[in-house]
């Protein structure tokens, strides 16, 4: 009888030591950490001869799996400290002087997560931007032609293309530059080869030529702008408007004076 009694407590402290958790049981106090998210360097193994190949762990995923130290509420939890960060920054201006950029704005981390604290969010945030203003059309070139070859854009689509005759027409408008600069080359280019510094041209803006806004490219005024010949050989400069645009208006077709945008 006394040998059964004894076989019966071995087998029942086995069951014991087994399924049930040792509340007893140290393993982050001897690691002497803990650590935040999943990490396996947070491993405490039981000596052997206690629960031999046995493992806990002291980090924040040993809630999620089940696996943590029993004194890892009373060890981790109790000292853990939250991520503390500084103010988000002003956003910064945007990367593009003009058209499509970034912003950006910072903050720093004031205080790390420690013990199984909130870890720390992003530092750097971007978003999209656009910035245009009166200099940005500058970066613009004006592609001119002789304004004689304004008459080829006038005449009827034979063909009666539905895209063509439901086009809305818009009337054109003329700006009145003054020739600031030329290139030398432009001497050999007809009829540019007319052009002096202090000229004075017209330049039309034709329906066939605008944009969605109703704007040619190039056609700036008030501003020192840039302009481009497309016939003949290289030939470019810049002028400055005599005045704002003028609505329903065209050019005439003198040599080396009137001219149409592109």
């Amino acid at each position: 009888m006394a040998h059964f009694e004894h076989w019966y407590l071995m087998v029942l402290a086995l069951i014991v030591g087994i399924f049930l958790p040792a509340e007893t049981d140290a393993g982050c106090t001897e690691l002497g950490r803990c650590c935040t998210g999943q990490n396996a360097d947070c491993r405490y193994v039981y000596p052997s001869g206690r629960h031999s190949s046995r493992a806990c762990y002291c980090d924040d995923f040993c809630r999620k799996s089940g696996d943590c130290c029993s004194d890892y509420k009373e060890r981790c939890l109790n000292e853990a400290q939250d991520c503390i960060m500084t103010y988000w920054s002003h956003w910064s201006h945007c990367t593009a002087r003009c058209g499509r950029g970034i912003r950006e704005r910072r903050r720093q981390i004031h205080i790390p997560a420690s013990g199984g604290g909130e870890p720390c969010g992003k530092r750097r945030q971007t978003r999209a931007c656009y910035h245009n203003d009166a200099r940005c059309r500058n970066s613009e070139i004006a592609q001119i032609l002789p304004a004689y070859l304004n008459r080829k854009r006038n005449i009827p689509d034979k063909y009666e293309r539905p895209s063509e005759v439901k086009k809305v027409r818009r009337n054109s408008y003329c700006v009145h530059y003054r020739i600031v600069s030329i290139a030398w080359s432009c001497r050999y280019a007809s009829p540019y080869h007319v052009l002096k510094v202090g000229s004075e041209v017209c330049a039309e803006c034709h329906n066939t030529a605008m944009d969605k806004k109703g704007y040619c490219k190039g056609s700036h005024t008030g501003v020192r702008s840039r302009w481009m010949a497309l016939v003949g050989r290289p030939c470019h400069g810049t002028w400055k408007s005599e005045g704002e645009i003028e609505k329903d208006c065209k050019c005439g077709e003198q040599h080396g004076k009137d001219f149409i945008f592109i």
